[in-house]
């Protein structure tokens, strides 16, 4: 038995440059004010993580708070998100938000990205 079946290790993140930028380049986006999620496909069988966090958000503590719960909150949900897809978190300044409302985010516009990148992506037909 694992006794971490939710570890989210190397392999489920996104940490190329390139690979950023084949994401940003799709140009699917779902934008919640407070929280930028970006989407792309792989053909790499799971579900791939970035962040790009900047300083607008706030000094580097609370930068760094935001990635752990963006990062949290993908592990938690990553068995509920589509599997294929790299996505690439962006957030903006905003007050501290429980868990629960980055994972509601992320679940949510992950699904609707994913729709609008099976209707838009050619291969599907």
């Amino acid at each position: 038995m694992n006794p971490r079946p939710h570890r989210s290790g190397q392999s489920f993140r996104i940490s190329s440059a390139t690979e950023f930028a084949k994401v940003f380049a799709r140009k699917a986006r779902r934008d919640l004010g407070w929280i930028i999620l970006h989407a792309a496909t792989n053909e790499l069988g799971r579900t791939r993580l970035g962040l790009s966090i900047g300083t607008r958000v706030g000094k580097a503590v609370r930068r760094v708070r935001v990635k752990r719960m963006i990062r949290e909150a993908f592990r938690l949900i990553r068995k509920d998100l589509p599997v294929g897809m790299d996505f690439v978190v962006s957030a903006r300044a905003h007050p501290d938000r429980p868990l629960a409302d980055y994972k509601h985010a992320i679940v949510e516009e992950s699904k609707r990205l994913a729709i609008q990148l099976k209707l838009n992506d050619p291969r599907s037909e």
